[in-house]
């Protein structure tokens, strides 16, 4: 089973959790993207991985080359001769877009335990046993998800 979709617009890095005296929150930015991937995983295919299986996910990041870089600059970029070497880092795209994969979950304080909201692609990111995020410059900026079952094999 192979699930691939598209997350259209600029990639999005995982910003740090911000903490108060009494809270600890997500910012908002991060949460409407998690949701954004998480809507765009869940209508792009009718299952998911909740049988603790191993997956495995490759993230290719297209970023919006610079409106003031040359003629030359430009197709160099578009040539994957010049990479984008930019924020965000390509540790914090992997981290928003498996998180955004995970199921949606909120504390419901009569049975004081977390609940699921929403379904997610798979139970928990703990299941991917390989991971890929490249980072390269396209006209259209989007994020293009590939998940599949882990196979063992190290060369695939």
């Amino acid at each position: 089973m192979e699930i691939n979709f598209t997350i259209e617009g600029s990639p999005v890095g995982k910003a740090r959790p911000r903490v108060t005296r009494t809270v600890t929150y997500t910012p908002k930015k991060t949460s409407q993207y998690e949701d954004l991937v998480r809507y765009t995983a869940i209508n792009s295919f009718d299952g998911c991985f909740y049988n603790d299986e191993p997956v495995d996910v490759k993230i290719v990041a297209y970023f919006p080359v610079p409106k003031s870089w040359s003629k030359k600059r430009k197709a160099l970029c578009l040539a994957n001769k010049e990479l984008p070497t930019k924020m965000p880092d390509a540790d914090n795209i992997g981290k928003i877009i498996m998180d955004g994969m995970n199921p949606k979950r909120k504390l419901n304080k009569q049975l004081k335990k977390m609940v699921e909201v929403i379904r997610g692609l798979y139970k928990d990111d703990r299941q991917v046993t390989k991971l890929l995020v490249v980072k390269r410059y396209a006209e259209r900026p989007r994020v293009e998800v590939r998940v599949k079952r882990d196979t063992g094999d190290y060369n695939e």
